[in-house]
């Protein structure tokens, strides 16, 4: 009759520890809910894809070994990740104008990237009529030039750091107006008024500083704040746009759409920065306000950036 293995045999020990790492691994989804008390912990908010892969990992195991404290904490956060996951959606669209249709390109170019082409092609290739950029420097400036043949309006703010703004566009923009104080920010967002097809809206393009550090994190959770209260006291629909360092389950980010009204598209969840490294987020969005409705949206693809380029397809509902 075989006999069950000692206590302290290399099995048992081995498989303790594999229940011990799992069961610390499935503690990351839920610090991530306490991101308002610490910025570390909401750091740990950002990787739910990660995480519903980690919890189908502690789950199999669990089954397979017969592990129950693993398998109902595995289901448990596996269900939690599930349904933050399932969250962000743009509303309903109701009937639409079928005379407005807008395409508007999100895309973080990074500063050290060289691919100068690569972004033109995918620009042209995109056929966006708003092309909104980040990280543009003076060398970027003088890459983009050949964007003033496809897209005649144009407002650039180019900086020697990684905070440096510019817009295309193939509409005619009006009121562009550089917005910082105003977004108790230390880095600089834009606004424009756009009319199209007989209707207006107000874009807002903006890029927060990074959570790397007490400092910033605050700085970020600040400014996408003060962005809810801005497009709170404005009337006309509104569409913020960009590298907004934060995903959707970030405490900064679900304070900014419970206090403005800002629906995020329905695939917020979709990674566009570290894309496809393990470590890869979704931290560029769009979000949109009251008539104006994102009816689709594509992440491009590698244009030689950390980040992925954000094709947005903009509809008006009656």
């Amino acid at each position: 009759m075989p006999q069950s293995p000692a206590f302290l045999s290399p099995s048992v020990r081995l498989a303790g520890l594999a229940d011990v790492v799992l069961l610390l691994s499935l503690t990351g989804s839920w610090l991530g809910l306490l991101g308002r008390w610490h910025w570390i912990l909401d750091l740990f908010s950002h990787f739910r894809w990660q995480y519903l892969l980690v919890c189908l990992l502690a789950v199999a195991w669990a089954f397979w070994k017969k592990r129950t404290l693993v398998k109902l904490a595995g289901l448990t956060t596996l269900m939690l990740n599930a349904w933050l996951l399932g969250q962000p959606n743009s509303g309903s669209k109701g009937t639409l104008d079928p005379d407005f249709k807008l395409r508007v390109v999100s895309l973080n170019v990074l500063t050290t990237n060289e691919d100068h082409d690569a972004v033109i092609d995918f620009i042209n290739a995109a056929d966006a009529d708003l092309v909104f950029l980040m990280e543009v420097d003076d060398v970027w400036l003088s890459a983009l030039k050949p964007l003033q043949n496809t897209h005649p309006y144009r407002w650039e703010n180019s900086r020697q750091d990684n905070f440096g703004l510019a817009l295309y566009s193939k509409v005619s923009l009006q009121e562009i107006t550089l917005l910082e104080a105003e977004l108790k920010s230390y880095v600089p967002s834009m606004q424009v008024l756009v009319k199209h097809a007989g209707r207006e809206f107000r874009l807002l393009g903006t890029h927060p500083l990074p959570p790397i550090s007490q400092f910033y994190a605050t700085s970020r959770d600040l400014q996408l704040a003060a962005v809810g209260d801005w497009v709170s006291a404005i009337e006309e629909p509104i569409l913020v746009i960009g590298d907004l360092n934060a995903t959707p389950w970030s405490h900064a980010m679900r304070n900014l759409t419970r206090s403005s009204g800002l629906r995020l598209a329905a695939n917020a969840w979709q990674p566009t920065w570290r894309v496809p490294s393990p470590l890869a987020i979704p931290i560029d969005h769009a979000l949109t306000t009251k008539s104006l409705v994102i009816t689709e949206r594509q992440i491009g693809p590698d244009v030689g950036s950390d980040h992925r380029p954000q094709i947005i397809d903009l509809g008006w509902a009656k």
